[in-house]
């Protein structure tokens, strides 16, 4: 590899780290390092960092057993397991793969979404740049200053459940024996993805200036076929996401669900479709003037049945985001008034609709089973009027 600087040409040479620990520390503080494209995205994906050496438990409510080296979490929510070793230590070529193999196994199935939670606040809290809230490290994870904090919290519980999680074998060059089980293992793998990013260190020049050179390997034209496939290659749509709800509604569930599409269809902005292991779509209308994301049906997952892990389908309506569409267009917000009062005829809405209130409405995106909903006669009619009173008349 060469340098130049000026009309000065320096050769550089590939030289190994130090120590471990420095390389580990340089993916801490900078993981743009391995972020890299995915088995189905040329874009390299954003990576939140939650914890430096996680701890993984191997039962249900379990103290820790394992360790791994770094968690981060992407803007889908895809929790990503990194573990790092360098080229000069003799475990990268099988012992690495079993050790990573023990810590998703057990995270899929011991880690709670809210140990997930705290082990980022304390991040956040303990961060170069000083004390930093997690749900503004969320927001600037997804670009998105008004960001679903509870909804992106359920999308990182949803994966979990369903296996959605990358896996990142770094090493500054990775045997090639390890090589080939990456990509076997991401080949075979679905939802799960297993990638091996290489990150070489050159080093020479004048002013011993060092060059980091990441390369992605693992995602193999077999391994984007066998993703496509699994995922559909393509996002939900209104067949599909009944469908699959039907997994675990009832009639009176999807009739809600159906009033639902249709009224945004016939009186909203659009209807915007998600492209997840999870089928969900968002409602837009108009609020305040301008075109709002008011709610969102997520289909659930998993099978249903008792003791069968999974969440069931549910709706969430974006309170916090209607307010501060009113705010900005100096309107009141008596409608949001006129909506929760609608929706407490629902009993199950109570609950989480005084919650949100205390806080004034802004911070909280209530969601509620629609199970929980259809339970209560003409459901039908209260959700949809409480949706009319939350947005502009004649949108």
């Amino acid at each position: 590899m060469f340098l130049l600087k000026g009309d000065d040409l320096s050769v550089l040479h590939q030289e190994p780290y130090e120590k471990e620990a420095l390389l580990q520390r340089m993916i801490e503080r900078s993981p743009e390092l391995i972020a890299g494209p995915t088995t189905l995205g040329d874009e390299p994906a954003r990576l939140l960092l939650v914890r430096r050496e996680m701890g993984v438990p191997s039962a249900a409510g379990g103290a820790v057993t394992f360790s791994l080296d770094h968690l981060f979490l992407d803007g889908d929510g895809v929790p990503v397991l990194v573990e790092v070793k360098r080229s000069t230590d003799h475990r990268i070529r099988r012992e690495v793969v079993g050790q990573m193999l023990d810590y998703v196994a057990n995270a899929v199935a011991y880690w709670p979404v809210a140990v997930l939670r705290q082990a980022l606040e304390a991040t956040a809290q303990s961060g170069p740049e000083g004390r930093r809230s997690a749900d503004d490290l969320v927001a600037e994870l997804t670009g998105d200053s008004e960001v679903d904090v509870e909804g992106f919290w359920r999308r990182v519980e949803d994966n979990l459940r369903v296996g959605r999680v990358r896996l990142l074998f770094v090493a500054d060059v990775l045997p090639p024996e390890l090589v080939r089980v990456i990509e076997f293992l991401n080949e075979q793998m679905s939802p799960a993805e297993v990638l091996g990013v290489e990150l070489r260190q050159f080093a020479g020049g004048r002013d011993g200036v060092k060059v980091l050179v990441p390369s992605v390997v693992g995602r193999t034209s077999a391994a984007v076929t066998a993703k496509v496939r699994e995922s559909g290659g393509r996002r939900w749509t209104r067949d599909s996401l009944l469908e699959d709800a039907a997994l675990r509604c009832g009639a009176a569930e999807l009739a809600l669900m159906t009033v639902l599409l249709d009224d945004a269809e016939q009186h909203g902005v659009k209807l915007s479709w998600g492209a997840g292991v999870t089928g969900g779509v968002c409602g837009w209308y108009q609020v305040g003037g301008t075109p709002t994301g008011v709610w969102i049906l997520q289909a659930g997952s998993g099978q249903p049945g008792p003791g069968q892990p999974g969440t069931p389908a549910r709706w969430e309506l974006h309170l916090g985001r209607i307010v501060k569409r009113l705010e900005s267009a100096s309107l009141p917000l008596d409608r949001i008034d006129r909506a929760t009062a609608g929706l407490r005829r629902i009993p199950a809405t109570v609950a989480k609709l005084d919650a949100a209130c205390e806080v004034g409405w802004v911070k909280k995106f209530p969601q509620f089973p629609l199970s929980d909903l259809a339970a209560t006669g003409g459901a039908v009619d209260i959700v949809l009027r409480a949706v009319h009173d939350l947005v502009d008349p004649h949108g």
